[in-house]
């Protein structure tokens, strides 16, 4: 009987693990060896009492099939829950205050968060055509719009979602839907539970073929087909022996670090109360806080109706020295944060930390280079393959959908 091994229970190898399983069934021996005791990776929802703390992504957008498609298989459907319409009114905080993103016409013209030069310069730039994407964001926003534009509107859209820097990331690898279709529009969504529970119900249904506390750290197993869904620099140390040269570009991607802090707190706690999905805060601000997500006006589901759930994401590629503070540090900056925008009369009632030294990889300028050479060295590479969110996109959407197409490719 031929044997695959997966190296990495996050959402990617178990994914795989689902896909692999139906397609091959019980003809071929599949096991999953994750490190940890715990499956998942950086989704993971942390209960207590009350309030839901998510560990890392707090919902997925609901325009990927495959997610969708793997949602049903596993019989989520009835958990999904939607995004409060409320929430989609977001802000950005500008000099220590907050403004509203334009959601229309009307807003777009009052907006103070843009000049008037800089409103004619978005309308002139959504007409222009042929601005190549091989640019850096920053790059690309400049030459169709404005350098003001991609400093004060677009620098912090790509913080909440990349943590990193825009004058160093690769236009075409971090958005490759505006080469190709556009963005479709969708609907954020999560689960009752949180996002661990797809992470429970993928765990629940393949235990027998999961090995916990189960590290591979170089010559990974004696397998017919290895798929290594690990981040990159755990994956050039488990490729090692098998390719020094790939391990050698594994090592290359850069990572953002990002702390997450969570804060309950009573609905009257506030002097001015959260409203909205929550704001970001572009790097030119110079503020170790990336953004405040107001998790109860999202998903009522994490907090008792009398309770505020608050995330604070800090960090990232502009701040990466947060990751060398103490828990106690971190919950102060958070703290301090929310009172300066909303004005604290009471404590929170329980708080929460995490920290991710290597949270988000970054597709840099070389990614495009980088990509094609990581291609070249697994075909080299008989029975191995790559599965991970520092390749073809960092998303819980770009995990399942890469996930599924790795499962289907794989040639015993």
């Amino acid at each position: 009987m031929k044997r695959i091994a997966i190296i990495g229970g996050g959402i990617s190898g178990l994914t795989v693990l689902h896909y692999l399983k139906q397609r091959f069934g019980d003809n071929v021996e599949i096991t999953l060896f994750e490190r940890e005791a715990l499956t998942g990776g950086t989704i993971r929802s942390y209960k207590k009492d009350s309030c839901l703390f998510e560990w890392g992504p707090n919902g997925f957008l609901d325009n990927q099939p495959a997610s969708l498609q793997l949602i049903d298989e596993l019989g989520l459907n009835d958990q999904l829950v939607e995004a409060q319409v409320a929430s989609r009114r977001r802000y950005l905080q500008v000099k220590g205050e907050l403004k509203a993103i334009p959601t229309g016409l009307i807003d777009f013209i009052r907006t103070p968060l843009l000049s008037s030069k800089d409103k004619r310069s978005l309308i002139k730039g959504i007409l222009k055509k042929n601005i190549s994407t091989n640019l850096s964001i920053y790059d690309y926003i400049s030459q169709r719009f404005s350098a003001s534009i991609a400093e004060s509107l677009v620098d912090p859209f790509i913080s909440g979602i990349y943590a990193g820097d825009i004058k160093r990331l690769h236009m075409a690898s971090a958005f490759p839907k505006l080469k190709r279709k556009g963005f479709k529009k969708s609907r954020m969504c999560s689960f009752k539970e949180g996002m661990g529970q797809i992470i429970e119900a993928l765990y629940n249904r393949y235990k027998k073929h999961v090995h916990m506390n189960f590290e591979i750290s170089s010559n990974p197993t004696d397998a017919d087909i290895i798929v290594v869904a690990t981040p990159a620099y755990a994956a050039a140390k488990i490729v090692r022996n098998l390719n020094p040269v790939l391990a050698q570009i594994l090592d290359q991607v850069p990572y953002a670090p990002v702390a997450v802090a969570g804060l309950l707190f009573k609905q009257d706690s506030f002097k001015k109360k959260p409203d909205g999905f929550g704001y970001l805060i572009a790097s030119q601000e110079n503020k170790d806080v990336l953004g405040v997500l107001i998790e109860s006006n999202v998903y009522p589901q994490r907090a008792d109706d009398d309770q505020i759930m608050i995330r604070v994401l800090m960090g990232g590629a502009h701040h990466p020295a947060i990751i060398d503070n103490k828990e106690k540090q971190i919950l102060n900056k958070a703290i301090k944060e929310i009172d300066s925008i909303y004005g604290l009369v009471s404590k929170p009632m329980a708080t929460f930390v995490k920290q991710w030294p290597k949270a988000i990889p970054q597709y840099e300028i070389n990614y495009p280079h980088w990509r094609q050479s990581v291609a070249e060295q697994c075909a080299k590479t008989q029975g191995l393959y790559l599965c991970a969110n520092y390749i073809d996109g960092i998303s819980f959407n770009d995990c399942i959908f890469n996930a599924k197409t790795i499962a289907g490719n794989v040639k015993i």
